[in-house]
């Protein structure tokens, strides 16, 4: 067994031999080719379509999401979920990272709800790394407020006419398809969020706006879309009525592998910080001589490792990806590698503020997207606390008043 704080990936906890086939595809996908296109692209400020091909050719898309279970709940299972996605995180691009694992969601909700055939080529194709997904859900009044979503859908000879506007839109520069949320009017009246429905959308059908200028997370192009187009209906992927739970579905993955990511991202800072420290002396000691600095590692350490069984726990676990715990892990995972990288970042002191000289400066600002993208701190804590449960019979023992 080995111990929490340790470096080794999710991937090595591959026990059966689907596990350990899939272990394989990432050692094959993540080599030295795979890290320097995730360097270049936040450089370039571009993603590279590159990788999902790289991971597609490998077979860790095919392994991940073609099966016996096709359509099944359990396919796509969360040991393959959250071991591609603690790799993604070691790449120590959060752009590359949020593209690579928005597409990955982008194949759940197609493989779980898409049922014509255009929706199972396109799927299959996704896999295969042959066309590029995205989700966009975020309109200008709407954020993590899916009753915000004005766009809509409305019958038109046989299918649908869209007309709206997403705000953010991920991948759009580069993508082949998005899944967009819209609203279809008169179906369901004052059913609020029941109206929902999803659609796959050909990028060419949309007006692309000019790509965002970001904090971070550089090589996750992002842009906003303008959509009015006719649709067939076999482009319809979850009717209203289904919308919302097609996209929780999505986001539930999403959530799950953003958690992923930030293990990922704490290792390569932690194992760069304590080698920093190791290093870079001070008053005629190395820095991890000094008791308030290396205390405060290990308080860090100590609890990424924390994180690290959790999610081991999950991997091994069977469980499907469920909204409640989704929720949970991610907005623990983003808080707690939002303090590491400031954290890593103080004790590089400096250095760790020049971009050219440490990435501690860029990995920090990147770490922001963790706490925002598929969903902010506030919108988890109240799906956690839907699920809260109240202890009535312990109360009425223990409770004297």
């Amino acid at each position: 067994m080995t111990r929490p704080g340790t470096a080794e990936p999710l991937s090595a906890l591959a026990s059966t031999p689907q596990q350990r086939a899939f272990a394989e595809a990432l050692d094959a996908a993540f080599d030295e080719k795979t890290q320097m296109l995730a360097d270049e692209a936040e450089t370039a400020r571009a993603f590279p379509r590159r990788i999902v091909e790289i991971l597609a050719k490998s077979g860790v898309f095919d392994m991940k999401w073609n099966g016996t279970q096709r359509h099944s709940p359990a396919h796509g299972e969360l040991y393959h979920l959250l071991a591609l996605a603690e790799r993604l995180g070691r790449l120590g691009s959060a752009g590359v990272a949020a593209g690579v694992s928005l597409h990955d969601s982008s194949i759940a909700i197609l493989r779980r709800f898409g049922r014509s055939d255009y929706l199972t080529r396109l799927a299959d194709d996704a896999v295969a790394g042959r066309t590029l997904l995205c989700i966009g859900a975020t309109e200008n009044g709407g954020g993590s407020d899916l009753q915000g979503v004005t766009s809509t859908a409305t019958a038109e000879k046989g299918g649908y006419r869209l007309v709206g506007h997403k705000k953010f839109l991920s991948l759009s520069p580069v993508a082949d398809a998005a899944i967009l949320v819209v609203r279809v009017p008169g179906n369901t009246p004052g059913s609020g969020l029941g109206d929902l429905a999803l659609f796959a959308v050909p990028i060419e059908r949309l007006e692309v706006g000019p790509i965002y200028a970001k904090v971070g997370a550089h090589g996750f192009v992002t842009a906003p879309i303008t959509v009015d187009t006719w649709l067939p209906a076999d482009h319809l992927i979850a009717r209203p009525g289904t919308g919302m739970a097609a996209l929780t579905w999505g986001i539930s993955h999403e959530r799950l592998s953003i958690a992923g990511q930030v293990l990922g991202a704490c290792d390569n800072a932690l194992g760069l910080t304590v080698a920093r420290m190791k290093r870079r002396r001070q008053f005629g000691v190395p820095l991890l001589e000094h008791q308030a600095l290396r205390l405060r590692v290990a308080d860090l350490d100590a609890r990424v490792g924390v994180l690290r069984w959790a999610l081991r726990g999950l991997a091994l676990s069977g469980a499907r990806p469920d909204a409640r715990t989704a929720a949970a892990m991610k907005v623990t995972a983003a808080r707690l590698g939002s303090e590491v990288l400031s954290e890593c970042m103080h004790i590089f002191g400096g250095t760790g503020y020049l971009t050219e000289q440490s990435p501690l400066g860029q990995w920090w600002c990147d770490m922001k997207l963790a706490r925002v993208g598929g969903g902010t701190d506030e919108v988890l804590w109240e799906l956690v606390a839907a699920g809260l449960v109240p202890d009535h019979d312990r109360y009425d023992r223990l409770i004297h008043e």
